[in-house]
């Protein structure tokens, strides 16, 4: 009769337990979204084969398209500073990648393939024209590969603190395969995402790629907040991010585009030098511009010179 006392204690601890972690995860993402921060703007909608692209189209004149870094904390909003000047002289088409922002976010592995034909796609039935694109961060191996596919596509391409290309070889190995499994249960995964999007850590994580850590502004943390809990699946780009189901190695497709590139650091950005060389090294007609008083945002940080030296090329 103990025993099966005992069983039963167990499986009720169990249960409650899971129950309230689900409440837990529950709660969480009833918080994060509750200020609806990110839908305030109206946005259009891409009806794309893997999933309901949402974007913004502001100004008239030639076509650029604003790609976002690839985070589950991030959002067309990363180009806020920047978009309406823009928008005086060009159509500027902003997009939240596919399981970011307010796009839709199903349960797949988000790969560099994935997000390259997304690029292609867009400015083939949204923009329907030879298109600028400015990238940020890690999406410029996804801008890449979209050249690479059609380069007829692109007029320009503008790439900001884009990713050193010798992380673009890291591949998902056996503990990365086993990471993602994890992710994927539907109350510990739901845990186990939710620490690591802690309002606090996307603070951490967000503010440390800024020069000075207070233009990271309460604003911008409460929408990456929210970005970071919306929709269906925001943990499954996640667990594609973390174990490396997104990476590829660029280096010959980079070498085979005309197009021309140019390459936007900050001047703090201590990666910057080696991202440079390594671009150049791959393909010689690559030019560089260093923003003054800015790290991995510069388009952020100090938008009046990046706006300056992007008119250059535009």
């Amino acid at each position: 009769m103990k025993k099966y006392l005992k069983i039963l204690t167990a499986m009720v601890i169990s249960s409650s337990t899971l129950i309230g972690v689900s409440l837990i995860n529950k709660i969480t993402s009833m918080h994060a979204i509750s200020k609806n921060l990110l839908g305030k703007e109206e946005t259009k909608e891409f009806e794309w084969r893997f999933g309901n692209i949402k974007y913004r189209k502001k100004g008239h004149g030639t076509p650029i398209l604003l790609v976002h870094s690839p985070d589950v904390a991030a959002s067309s909003e990363e180009w806020f500073k920047i978009t309406d000047v823009l928008a005086e002289s060009h159509t500027v088409y902003s997009i939240d990648l596919l399981g970011c922002g307010l796009s839709e976010k199903p349960f797949m592995t988000y790969t560099n393939h994935i997000f390259a034909q997304l690029i292609c796609d867009f400015i083939k039935a949204i923009i329907g024209k030879r298109t600028t694109v400015i990238s940020s961060g890690n999406s410029s191996a996804f801008v890449i590969s979209a050249c690479d596919n059609d380069c007829t596509l692109f007029e320009k391409i503008i790439l900001v603190s884009p990713e050193k290309l010798s992380k673009g070889q890291l591949i998902p190995g056996k503990r990365a395969r086993t990471y993602k499994a994890i992710l994927s249960m539907s109350v510990l995964g739901n845990l186990l995402y939710n620490i690591a999007t802690f309002r606090w850590n996307i603070k951490y994580n967000v503010r440390s790629d800024f020069h000075i850590k207070d233009r990271f502004t309460k604003d911008m943390l409460d929408k990456c907040y929210e970005a970071a809990h919306r929709g269906l699946s925001p943990k499954s780009l996640y667990s594609s991010i973390v174990c490396f189901y997104t990476k590829k190695n660029i280096k010959f497709e980079l070498s085979q585009i005309d197009n021309s590139i140019v390459i936007f650091e900050g001047r703090y950005n201590k990666d910057a030098s080696t991202v440079i060389k390594e671009y150049m090294r791959v393909n010689p007609a690559i030019e560089s511009v260093i923003i003054d008083d800015s790290n991995k945002y510069p388009h952020i940080e100090n938008d009046k010179e990046f706006l300056n030296a992007l008119s250059i090329y535009l």
